[in-house]
């Protein structure tokens, strides 16, 4: 499997925006080689947003197994179960950018509920789906 990584072309910029990007020691940590990301190029009209959120949503497939919620009351919870929710959430937005205009705002976070003590103090919950 060919990999290559250069966030100048479209198979670079593919691969950025599903973070397909080695991080191990011998850099072999990725999911899809050149020609895969090449495929939902082709199939995708060459639109690096539809082909990226195609990839998304492979990747959200490939986490289902590996989906565990592990909690340690009061200690630990480490829920890997939202995984594939956060791919396909990603890929929607994808797919939004893909389909408006170039010159309409992109929203990245969705909202949010500002909340102070009588002392002014920030006690706000930041949530971004």
């Amino acid at each position: 499997m060919a990999f290559s990584y250069d966030p100048t072309n479209n198979i670079g910029k593919c691969r950025l925006y599903c973070y397909d990007i080695t991080d191990g020691i011998q850099g072999t940590d990725y999911i899809f080689s050149d020609a895969d990301i090449q495929a939902f190029l082709d199939q995708n009209s060459d639109s690096i947003w539809l082909s990226s959120a195609d990839a998304c949503r492979v990747l959200a497939v490939k986490a289902i197994p590996t989906a565990y919620l592990l909690e340690l009351t009061g200690a630990l919870k480490l829920d890997k179960k939202k995984v594939a929710a956060l791919y396909l959430a990603l890929a929607q937005k994808y797919e939004q950018r893909a389909t408006s205009s170039s010159d309409t705002i992109v929203e990245f976070v969705d909202s949010y509920d500002l909340v102070t003590d009588i002392l002014g103090r920030d006690l706000s919950e930041y949530v971004g789906d």
